[in-house]
């Protein structure tokens, strides 16, 4: 044959197929050109819109830091009228709201009955920066930051709490309206320092007393309500030791602080009714527990007590007598009785028994008046001996005894070691050989086991079974104060109110 030759088969595959190459590629490159540019578009649009957020929410920090130290300067010192540049509008508004939040002081439980006296209740009011779902608010003399459901502190607000003493100047915000672009906002005081508490002009509603210092009884509750809740809870966490809480329902945050309740002197409770004792320290730190009990029956017949029913430990004294006033005198003995308990069963008993009032430094009666009165002393030097609790009266009139179903049915340990306390002396008191200790050491070791919060409450039967007449009978309790951030003696709250403007 003749002519051109024959190209072989495989040369014009790939022939064919490189002919190709130049428009499939541009094609394929448009088409990855266009892909990435949408994925760019779709992908990194809300990234830079983020990016530009946080920008400006970091401007805007650095300016509501700067807000609240012009305000501290307007409200707690003596400066003029304040001008502040605001930045970090772009994507957002500062508005002002004098609604806002409130604040709220309470001394819970002041009187025996249980009674609360509200001491404050007022709107804190706020400036806010509000870009999307962030707000940085100025609230209560601190900077918050709201996002994504949390709450951070940019700077501290007005609450000072140190040494068992808290010092509020609450500074609330007055004024309305808002503003975007260049933001400038006037702040000045419309009052200063008014003073809350101490207050000799204020009274509490149940007691003649007025809002006085040292704060005694119950405790102090300081509550925010406010759209940063959880940012004051944990700043009331980091600042103290009492007990916070947080309602999310109602958007509250609070701390509870203890008040050191320095008993001292004081007049006997009812039958059923307790001493309070609060911030005792607790390294046997009593130097006087002393009571006088009287009665217009002489003393006949008398079993008296006074307990703690804790939820993990159970503490009672007791006081017994084996005749009365007869004549002017007393020709009997007293026994003197602590009882320990925790949670398994055995107790610690201790007793000093067969007193005699004229030679015990632990008792001392005086029948010559019409009302006899007995005078004990649980810190004095008598000894008390380790052991299983005995009476000689029985336990038969449990009313008198608030522990006597556990006296009846257990036993003493067998031995016992004090060792909880840098006053302990690391000894071993053996029930099988009747070891002995001074009472003001057994009854301070046993108290500070129970410290720093406990309540003694009244035993002495029901109705005409009391052998002691408590309206005319008294005490002393007198302790060093415990130290930590849960306790409160001195509480000082003014009141500062600043007006925002901001155009």
């Amino acid at each position: 044959m003749s002519g051109r030759p024959r190209v072989p088969l495989v040369y014009r595959v790939v022939r064919d197929r490189t002919a190709q190459t130049s428009p499939i590629a541009v094609v394929l490159l448009l088409a990855i050109t266009v892909a990435g540019t949408t994925a760019v578009v779709a992908l990194g649009g809300p990234a830079l819109d983020e990016t530009k957020q946080a920008s400006q929410l970091t401007r805007a920090e650095h300016s509501m830091t700067l807000f609240d130290s012009r305000v501290a300067i307007s409200a707690l010192g003596e400066g003029e009228t304040q001008y502040v540049d605001l930045s970090g509008t772009g994507g957002g508004a500062y508005v002002v709201d004098d609604d806002s939040g409130w604040l709220s002081i309470t001394h819970k439980n002041y009187t025996d009955a249980g009674d609360d006296q509200p001491l404050y209740n007022e709107s804190l009011g706020s400036v806010e920066y509000r870009n999307g779902d962030a707000r940085i608010a100025y609230e209560g003399g601190g900077v918050w930051r709201t996002q994504d459901g949390g709450t951070t502190m940019v700077s501290p607000p007005e609450f000072h709490y140190r040494g068992a003493t808290l010092t509020l100047p609450v500074v609330r915000v007055s004024g309305d309206g808002s503003s975007s672009g260049d933001v400038s906002a006037r702040v000045a005081a419309t009052e200063r320092a008014h003073r809350i508490y101490p207050n000799q002009t204020a009274a509490y509603n149940e007691t003649a007393g007025s809002y006085d210092n040292p704060v005694s009884n119950g405790t102090i509750v300081v509550t925010v309500h406010s759209d940063h809740y959880r940012g004051w809870a944990a700043f009331f966490e980091s600042r103290s030791e009492g007990t916070v809480t947080v309602d999310d329902a109602n958007q509250t945050a609070s701390v509870e602080l203890e008040t050191l309740g320095l008993v001292g002197e004081f007049q006997m409770p009812n039958e059923g009714t307790s001493v309070d004792v609060r911030g005792m320290a607790g390294n046997h730190n009593v130097s006087a527990f002393t009571l006088t009990l009287s009665n217009d029956q002489h003393l006949q017949n008398m079993e008296w007590g006074m307990y703690y029913d804790g939820d993990q430990r159970d503490l009672e004294l007791h006081v017994q007598a084996d005749d009365k006033c007869k004549g002017g005198s007393y020709d009997g003995t007293f026994d003197l009785t602590l009882y320990y308990a925790t949670e398994d069963g055995k107790y610690h008993g201790w007793q000093a028994t067969d007193l005699d009032p004229d030679t015990s430094d632990a008792v001392s009666i005086d029948c010559s008046a019409s009302n006899p009165e007995l005078s004990v002393d649980f810190t004095s030097s008598e000894t008390m001996t380790y052991g299983d609790i005995q009476s000689d009266k029985g336990f038969g009139n449990q009313n008198k005894w608030q522990f006597a179903p556990e006296i009846t049915d257990g036993e003493a340990y067998d031995s016992v070691t004090f060792d909880e306390h840098a006053a302990d002396s690391g000894q071993t008191f053996s029930k099988a050989d009747g070891d002995t200790a001074s009472m003001a050491f057994v009854v301070n070791h046993y108290f500070s086991l129970a410290a720093p919060q406990f309540e003694l409450t009244v035993t002495d039967g029901p109705g005409n079974s009391q052998s002691v007449d408590e309206s005319g009978s008294r005490g002393e309790l007198d302790y060093d104060q415990a130290e930590g951030g849960q306790f409160i003696t001195f509480l000082h709250v003014t009141e500062n109110e600043v007006e925002v403007d901001v155009e």
